[in-house]
């Protein structure tokens, strides 16, 4: 009796020492697994002027980008005019980035939206155009 308690027992032991070691095996994979979903997230930061005024035009550009793949945020400055993208140049390239924003009705320094895209802007938020854009 006492050898199949001994037996049982340092069964026991062994099985929770390998149970212990994969679990640190397995969790030292997921820590590398969301280190590169970390670095996935970090994406490239891109600043270019986009015309607009107003909170309603911050709201339509920032909102034109939110559910784009690859464009992880999106951030324009009323003041400056300055849009902010953080993205993933693997998934979608910056002037695809700006061609959404057009497609938004608002120029940016490469693209210029439809003149029927622009026109349906609400007043306020129909920006003095530059004179020209690359583009459209």
């Amino acid at each position: 009796m006492k050898k199949l308690i001994l037996s049982s027992a340092l069964f026991m032991f062994f099985a929770v020492g390998l149970f212990a070691q994969h679990e640190h095996h397995h969790s030292q994979n997921m820590q590398v697994e969301k280190t590169a979903n970390a670095m996935a997230k970090e994406g490239k930061t891109e600043s270019f002027k986009v015309y607009g005024n107003c909170g309603m035009c911050e709201r339509r550009i920032e909102g034109a980008l939110k559910k784009v793949e690859g464009v992880y945020s999106a951030d324009w400055d009323v003041d400056t005019k300055q849009l902010t993208v953080n993205y993933n140049p693997e998934v979608i390239q910056l002037k695809e980035i700006k061609q959404v924003v057009a497609n938004a009705g608002h120029d940016s320094d490469e693209v210029r939206a439809k003149e029927e895209v622009y026109n349906n802007l609400p007043g306020c938020c129909q920006y003095e155009r530059p004179v020209s854009n690359e583009g459209n």
